[in-house]
């Protein structure tokens, strides 16, 4: 303080506080418009979402939230252009082609959130795991791997650790390692029981290996639970009572598929996979 003994003391205060760091924008507005968002994201309403956001990123340009909260409201628009291409009708050709064009746009524009918020809190467990999502949703499974390895580093910040593992299973699967795979799934059940994405692919760790009862029980398991909702679990479902020699149950499967979605590009796989059977 040596340097400031001259000065009027209003002006000492001024300089010291002057040499503080202070937050470039408006915190408590930034935070304000992130709850808006939070809120209009969780009713589905994701222009909305979107527009907040936005502004609380105005409000304040290094709010890691606001920043993945965006990414996630883009992936949230993805997931309708897929279920668009793949579910409500089995598109191809051109139309196919135009529309995975805005998924990937999408897709790009997510990473590109969820970095930002990494990159502003690199303990950002949740937003870790986001960008896993994207590389998956992308084919990437090795950078996805990476991805929710480090989530799994910052539990403090990650939502749901015991998702996260799940997805972790997954792009080992994705890269032909069965063995990672089915320890990072059976970690996940451990800790959450009966979660339907964590069983439904511990079920296709199983049927890669052939073991097609196991396989069949983790599917049942989720055909079974209504909160699931897998087309593609009735999917393996079926194929797993095929290569057990289950005629009556593999119909079973098939039927359940088909009816849960008839124009999607699974309910297809299920007609035509499906079709020796009686």
């Amino acid at each position: 303080m040596a340097k400031y003994t001259r000065l009027p003391a209003f002006l000492v205060i001024v300089v010291v506080l002057g040499g503080c760091p202070q937050p470039q924008g408006d915190p408590k507005k930034s935070a304000n418009r992130l709850d808006i968002a939070k809120d209009a994201l969780s009713r589905g309403d994701l222009d909305t979402a979107d527009a907040e956001a936005n502004k609380a990123i105005a409000y304040l340009a290094t709010n890691d939230e606001a920043y993945n909260l965006r990414g996630l409201v883009r992936v949230v628009r993805a997931a309708g252009v897929t279920r668009l291409i793949e579910v409500d009708d089995c598109l191809t050709g051109v139309d196919a082609e135009a529309m995975r064009t805005d998924l990937d746009a999408h897709l790009a524009a997510a990473e590109k959130d969820f970095a930002k918020a990494t990159s502003l809190a690199p303990d950002y467990g949740e937003a870790w795991s986001n960008r896993g999502v994207v590389a998956s949703l992308q084919d990437d499974p090795e950078r996805a791997g990476e991805y929710f390895a480090r989530a799994l580093e910052h539990p403090s910040r990650l939502d749901s650790p015991s998702l996260t593992r799940a997805h972790l299973g997954w792009a080992h699967f994705h890269r032909d390692d069965h063995v990672q795979a089915a320890k990072e799934l059976l970690q996940a059940l451990q800790f959450q029981p009966g979660q339907c994405i964590a069983t439904y692919r511990l079920g296709r760790v199983y049927f890669a290996r052939e073991e097609w009862e196991k396989a069949a029980e983790q599917f049942q398991g989720v055909t079974d639970d209504p909160a699931c909702g897998s087309l593609e679990a009735s999917l393996y479902l079926m194929k797993a009572r095929i290569a057990q020699g289950l005629t009556e149950e593999a119909i079973v499967a098939r039927d359940t598929c088909i009816r849960m979605a008839p124009k999607s590009c699974v309910a297809a796989q299920c007609r035509t996979e499906g079709a020796r059977l009686p």
